[in-house]
């Protein structure tokens, strides 16, 4: 039997209505500085309009990590809806997910399946650039992005 754990998204309609339509738009620009976005969809709106991360499109029905692989690149979901698959929990991601970040920074294998329900737009976050750049950090913030990293993992395993 399957288990729904959970599901995750920004309400990118929400965002569309305040006219966030383009990052880089004078409009959205605009709302972004105002204070009607909230912590995650202020998240959402800087990693969608990252110029240095590069986009990649994903068909339904194709999958975006097998579980027991390498993590190279984590994927930060702009539009579509994906489900993770570890064994009988499933778990229904959106716009704003972040997927395989915290297990790519830790060096673990995917825990999960992913498949693209829906056509999928997603911002490539290349996980040997973080590598690279994690060991110039200041220790202090290295402790911080480890913490977050093992905090997401233990949510991820509840």
């Amino acid at each position: 039997m399957e288990k729904l754990n959970a599901r995750f998204e920004i309400n990118s309609k929400h965002l569309q209505s305040l006219g966030v339509l383009v990052p880089g738009s004078n409009k959205s620009l605009e709302i972004y500085e105002s204070e009607n976005l909230n912590s995650n969809e202020r998240l959402y709106f800087s990693l969608w309009g990252c110029r240095d991360l590069n986009s990649a499109t994903f068909d339904a029905k194709s999958k975006m990590l097998q579980r027991g692989s390498e993590i190279t690149s984590a994927y930060f979901i702009v539009s579509g809806t994906v489900l993770s698959i570890a064994g009988e929990l499933i778990t229904r991601l959106g716009p704003g997910s972040v997927i395989g970040l915290a297990e790519g920074i830790s060096g673990l294998n995917s825990p999960t399946t992913v498949i693209a329900v829906t056509c999928v737009q997603a911002r490539v976050i290349p996980i040997s650039k973080i590598s690279h750049i994690l060991p110039k950090l200041p220790k202090i913030m290295q402790k911080i992005i480890g913490n977050i990293a093992c905090r997401s993992l233990e949510k991820i395993n509840q």
